[in-house]
């Protein structure tokens, strides 16, 4: 009978592996661009999940965080040393595109330095750093590419760390992994309107550790990795948990994706000079703006429409934005002069003439009198 039991054995052994060949095709393929600083410019990585296999790419030549990948580009955006936002390609080719600024009166000139967390939804690139959450416009093209949108405060009051997010493709909120005061890992949402912090999921098999790197596939699973230990894993929406690899450990990381595999657009230009920023030796050089018609004078603008945008003088202090455009205002008209009553000015001054006589020859009729 022991060839039965060989059998049963063989045929278990079969079952096995055919389970293990249809999970493993059932979950999605996820590519990512990874960074991994660990001291100087950081070290890029294309990462396809879950085999969790990484491929070096060339150095980008900055140190970045708050990766952002916008689809409909095909371009990653990055936040590079002072705030200067920076776009990569799949393949890891980079390019400097100027610094974030702010967008409304209140905000600093530049209210970003060194943001550690970062996603893209469509056009809105969402950054968090010292306790806010930031949205920054990346259409390119839009008078505003670059541009804060909008702030909110991250009501994170029960979390210790809450290091990254991405975009969930169903819902559209943010979700990251974040630690509890009390070491405890959980799946966390991040409400963008409101910046309310809620836990969804408990997830005890996850070290209590920082995760920097968060990228959300097609289904819905989270693919993260611990800057600490260099874990990385698959963290499913009910909390299942699943370690796909481990790399060396670093200071900090970021990654966005899945990446499409179509070939990317030019990288967008940087930032023209006609865009209000402080003044900068290092700025890009782009043919200066002409300069708008002082509304002092008299000549109506020629073409209201296609009035160039000003470059104001910089200052400490953000500009006041305003609907009207400079050069849209109607030609001056020449008032009335108050001293005009009809009368020439020769008729006035034979009238003058005629009243000095007047009084010249009162004054000597008053003298023959008085004698």
């Amino acid at each position: 009978m022991w060839w039965r039991a060989a059998a049963a054995s063989a045929a278990l052994v079969l079952l096995a592996s055919v389970t293990w060949v249809l999970s493993a095709a059932a979950v999605p393929e996820c590519s990512v661009l990874q960074v991994r600083n660990r001291g100087g410019p950081s070290a890029a990585y294309r990462v396809d999940f879950p085999a969790a296999t990484s491929t070096r790419l060339d150095p980008p030549g900055y140190r970045l965080n708050a990766l952002g990948y916008a689809a409909s580009q095909h371009l990653v955006y990055a936040v590079g040393d002072g705030g200067r936002a920076v776009a990569l390609t799949a393949d890891g080719q980079a390019r400097e595109l100027g610094p974030i600024r702010a967008g409304r009166e209140g905000t600093w000139w530049y209210p970003l330095s060194t943001p550690d967390a970062g996603a893209i939804s469509g056009n809105r690139w969402y950054l968090a750093e010292s306790g806010y959450l930031y949205t920054v416009d990346v259409r390119p093209g839009s008078r505003t590419f670059l541009e804060v949108l909008s702030m909110v405060a991250i009501e994170d009051r029960s979390w210790r760390s809450f290091d990254d997010f991405d975009v969930d493709p169903v819902d559209g909120e943010l979700y990251g992994i974040g630690t509890t005061r009390t070491g405890a890992s959980a799946l966390v949402r991040l409400d963008r309107g409101s910046g309310r912090v809620a836990e969804v999921v408990d997830v005890p098999q996850l070290p209590p550790l920082s995760y920097g790197s968060v990228v959300i596939g097609s289904d819905r699973a989270l693919y993260v990795t611990a800057n600490e230990s260099g874990g990385m894993y698959r963290v499913e929406r009910g909390g299942a948990v699943t370690r796909l690899a481990t790399v060396l450990p670093m200071l900090s990381s970021d990654a966005a994706g899945c990446l499409s595999g179509e070939a990317p657009p030019p990288v967008p230009p940087p930032t023209s000079s006609t865009t209000t920023s402080p003044t900068s030796t290092t700025s890009p050089t782009t043919t200066p703006s002409p300069v708008p018609t002082p509304t002092t004078t008299t000549r109506p603008p020629s073409s209201p429409a296609s009035e160039p945008e000003p470059t104001p003088e910089p200052s400490s202090e953000p500009p006041l934005r305003t609907s009207a455009k400079p050069g849209n205002f109607a030609p001056p008209t020449q008032e009335r002069d108050a001293e005009s009553s009809g009368h020439s000015t020769g008729e006035k001054r034979r009238w003058a003439l005629a009243a000095l006589v007047l009084l010249i020859g009162g004054s000597a009729a008053v003298r023959r009198l008085a004698r």
